[in-house]
């Protein structure tokens, strides 16, 4: 594995007086960035020793140290103590988005209402890239999944997880990246409320809320025929109606005005 992460050296342009010029941690910490992003590093590779960045840097210890504290900070790279510790490359996910939206959300005072209307803006155009782009594949994903949605439907909580998955997967078959991450970043929040909604569902009758789970659950079947069908312009209709519905029923147990509350 390369650890040549320096080319030629950084040249500043431009009025000084008005350009801030980096710290040289953060050109370290950006050389480094780099290489992770190009794939020159990758996830579980370990950094070279300190030594050897201080020798192929050409900068001090203090320096090298700040560098990988910006990349741990970006969840670029997990660091352990101790005489066998040592820095080590961390893929970039999701889970640091959607904390940040999380957090960002209840700061602002979000509500559940805009969670769901945002969430109804999303998936229905989802929906038609899929059947538009990823009928066969998509489909077989999708199908593959409610299989597994109508073998927990005598468990109402794990029912209500995997539901949440569906609709994650659907984004994520569009093959919009995007669309994908932005739709990740409130799944975690997704899935809190709708979790929150079970607990005060008022109904204890488990034959009833059985049948109202089959009955969202056929309304997934019919959009994963119109994705099979090529059908762009019927899977944005059917999703678009099914998530208005399904937001009116979390929306009556919890409240519209309910912050997003992301924090435990």
């Amino acid at each position: 594995m390369s650890t040549q992460f320096i080319g030629d050296k950084h040249r500043q342009k431009g009025n000084a007086a008005s350009v801030r010029v980096p710290k040289t941690a953060e050109l370290v910490a950006k050389r480094i960035r780099n290489g992770i992003i190009r794939g020159e590093l990758r996830d579980g590779d370990l950094i070279p020793a300190e030594a050897h960045l201080i020798a192929e840097f050409e900068v001090s210890r203090p320096t090298i140290r700040e560098a990988v504290r910006i990349l741990e900070s970006e969840g670029l790279i997990k660091v352990s103590r101790g005489a066998r510790g040592g820095a080590v490359v961390s893929s970039p996910g999701y889970e640091m988005i959607a904390r940040a939206a999380g957090i960002t959300l209840q700061t602002k005072g979000a509500t559940v209402a805009d969670l769901y209307e945002m969430r109804t803006l999303l998936e229905p155009p989802a929906a038609r890239l899929v059947a538009e782009r990823n009928p066969a594949e998509g489909g077989k994903a999708l199908r593959t999944h409610l299989e597994l949605e109508y073998s927990l439907v005598k468990d109402r909580f794990a029912t209500s997880q995997a539901i949440a998955h569906f609709h994650q997967l659907l984004i994520d078959l569009s093959g919009n990246i995007t669309l994908s991450m932005v739709a990740h970043a409130l799944q975690n929040l997704v899935e809190r409320h709708q979790a929150l909604a079970q607990q005060r569902e008022p109904s204890m009758d488990v034959d009833q809320l059985e049948k109202r789970t089959r009955f969202g659950l056929k309304s997934h079947g019919k959009l994963i025929d119109l994705i099979e069908a090529g059908d762009g312009d019927g899977a944005e209709a059917h999703w678009r109606a099914h998530m208005i519905a399904a937001g009116k029923f979390w929306l009556s147990q919890l409240g519209p005005n309910t912050v997003v509350d992301l924090l435990d």
